[in-house]
């Protein structure tokens, strides 16, 4: 579909007037009443009341008017990035690193430039193998990652460097407004993640060495912890969740670290292909400096 012809189409129909709209978009007024019966030919649908003026939208136009606009929105963004002079690094990251310790980390870094670096992060990712492909693609420069012990461990072979950044852990907590005699009974509700959760994955070594991890019962999913967080904060349930993400909660009271002899350990890892046919101008400067702050 012509991206000009849904321009015409809501310029219409905001003015009413086909002699004004085309005026607006610089057109004349013959072209631009071609463009809009090949709109309405390519839908097969009559858009606009012609029979009075000004002219009305039809049940249709109403229809297709907030959808024109946001396609119209989504054109002019990817006109406006792609004719951005700025070249971004692009970090894909999950949600919960980009949220608590992507913000220090990298202003930390930033501080150790030789050179303004414009950034981009995407938290869109939601798979290991999403994450693969975004590498190899090269849609990201970089990855924010957990690492854990016990599970699967990837990016291991010579393609990829991966440098420890911090460690972390997966705990189990619970609202200070949670009935703690409930932790006793037979059934638990459990504030859990989305199967399609990287964290899910991460935390599964945790429930299988965690004995009353058996009585959870799930009442909640989400994909990130900053939805768990405020559920547990709540009192609705147990979950399991980043100490990095919790401390600052449980430090003030809100949260309860509980089963504190189980956790599992993860590490926060930044990982780039070693051999890229394109890479970021900045990217090797970025490592440099990222092992030097890793190594204190």
């Amino acid at each position: 579909m012509n991206v000009r012809w849904l321009k015409d189409f809501i310029t219409l129909a905001d003015c009413q007037k086909f002699s004004l709209a085309a005026q607006l978009n610089a057109s004349s007024q013959a072209a631009f009443s071609r463009r809009i019966q090949q709109l309405e030919q390519h839908l097969n649908v009559e858009l606009f009341d012609r029979s009075r003026t000004p002219v009305k939208l039809t049940p249709e136009g109403k229809r297709l008017y907030p959808i024109a606009a946001e396609m119209v929105q989504m054109a002019e963004r990817c006109e406006e990035m792609v004719a951005n002079k700025p070249n971004p690094m692009v970090f894909a990251s999950l949600h919960t690193l980009a949220c608590n310790f992507f913000p220090q980390w990298f202003t930390q870094v930033l501080n150790c430039m030789t050179a303004p670096l414009v950034s981009s992060i995407d938290s869109g990712v939601r798979s290991v193998t999403g994450y693969q492909a975004a590498l190899q693609s090269q849609r990201a420069d970089c990855l924010l990652f957990y690492q854990s012990n016990q599970a699967a461990r990837y990016f291991e072979s010579d393609e990829f460097e991966v440098l420890k950044l911090a460690d972390d852990a997966l705990i189990w907590v619970c609202g200070a407004s949670f009935p703690r005699q409930q932790l006793e009974e037979s059934t638990i509700p459990h504030l859990t993640y989305a199967p399609s959760s990287q964290l899910l994955e991460l935390s599964l070594p945790l429930f299988n060495a965690t004995p009353q991890a058996k009585k959870l019962s799930v009442v909640f999913q989400s994909t990130i912890s900053e939805s768990l967080l405020p559920m547990a904060i709540h009192g609705n349930g147990v979950a399991c969740i980043p100490y990095s993400v919790a401390k600052d909660y449980i430090d003030d009271g809100r949260l309860i670290h509980i089963w504190p002899e189980y956790s599992e350990p993860l590490e926060i890892v930044l990982i780039r292909l070693t051999d890229s046919k394109n890479p970021h101008p900045y990217i090797n400067e970025l490592f440099e400096h990222a092992k030097s702050i890793a190594n204190g």
